[in-house]
């Protein structure tokens, strides 16, 4: 049977269990907590961007499902892990994500390259 004394000192220890776990809980959901320690990127975003296959590659165009596009000057293109991997990285046939510049229908400025593994 337990005591009043007893009952008492219960729930203070029982209120620091439920405090150490739930901590422990939210650390080990933290974004990116264990990715990070594994060396590991968290995937690229890609919202409002548009999807396709590279389908031809000239000096300064390339097609995307047959559709004429550049890159600007200051685009980014980067592979599904987010690692910049330039122009070099685009061949005929890859998966692409891209985005266009505002205002500009045919001028790219962020693409994301998936790279076969």
């Amino acid at each position: 049977m337990i005591t009043h004394e007893e009952k008492n000192n219960w729930n203070p220890r029982a209120a620091v269990l439920v405090l150490a776990v739930g901590i422990g809980m939210m650390v080990s959901l933290a974004p990116g907590s264990a990715r990070a320690d594994q060396g590991q990127q968290l995937p690229i975003m890609t919202v409002g961007y548009q999807s396709g296959t590279i389908t031809a590659i000239y000096e300064t165009t390339f097609l995307i499902d047959g559709r004429t596009f550049s890159l600007t000057p200051d685009a980014i293109v980067q592979d599904d892990t987010g690692k910049e991997v330039g122009t070099g990285a685009l061949v005929v046939t890859a998966e692409v994500k891209y985005h266009l510049k505002k205002d500009q229908n045919d001028k790219i400025d962020r693409m994301v390259v998936y790279l076969p593994r």
